[in-house]
């Protein structure tokens, strides 16, 4: 019994190490970064893609951030995240809106945005099921940054994201062992 208590009290340390707190969002911001997901096959927006938008041009009007980023390539098929996402944003508001176009990932994403961006202070814009792991790996990337989500309650969403931070710690743990 006690092994299993020791055991299962290593792993939410783990897990704390890997996935801190997601930092307050206290001032405004330089940019929302608006994380991409893949079009539908034939190019029309998932509905997390739509959900991201409309959050990131409310944040945008309520002035959390004074730069629009959409990060996002062409990762499933043929349809760029990023172009698509902007293109639904223009519909309904005429705001500025930048798009990153290489990413296929959400390391990726962080990446090629902070070559855009540089050392400016972000805002991620995501699901509730993805903001805690996209504010990780944010942390590599920035040194200010924060997060807003809309919920996120579907079953295959949480089970994609439990595999996905399995993954990250696996490849985190990876990268700190291969040096």
């Amino acid at each position: 019994m006690i092994g299993l208590i020791v055991f299962i009290v290593v792993l939410i340390l783990i897990y704390r190490h890997y996935f801190p707190p997601i930092p307050k969002a206290d001032h405004v911001y330089d940019y929302g970064i608006v994380l991409g997901c893949p079009c539908h096959a034939d190019g029309t927006l998932c509905t997390s893609q739509k959900k991201r938008s409309e959050l990131a041009v409310q944040d945008y009007k309520a002035g959390k951030f004074k730069h629009i980023l959409i990060a996002g390539g062409a990762a499933a098929n043929e349809y760029v995240e990023s172009e698509a996402m902007k293109a639904y944003i223009l519909q309904f508001a005429d705001i500025p809106v930048q798009t990153e176009t290489k990413s296929r990932n959400t390391f990726e994403n962080m990446k090629f945005s902070h070559e855009i961006t540089g050392s400016a202070s972000v805002m991620i814009i995501t699901s509730q099921t993805h903001a805690l792991r996209a504010c990780a790996i944010a942390a590599q990337f920035f040194d200010d940054y924060s997060a807003d989500w809309y919920p996120d309650h579907k079953p295959r969403h949480i089970y994609r994201e439990i595999i996905s931070r399995i993954l990250y710690i696996y490849w985190e743990i990876k990268k700190k062992f291969s040096r």
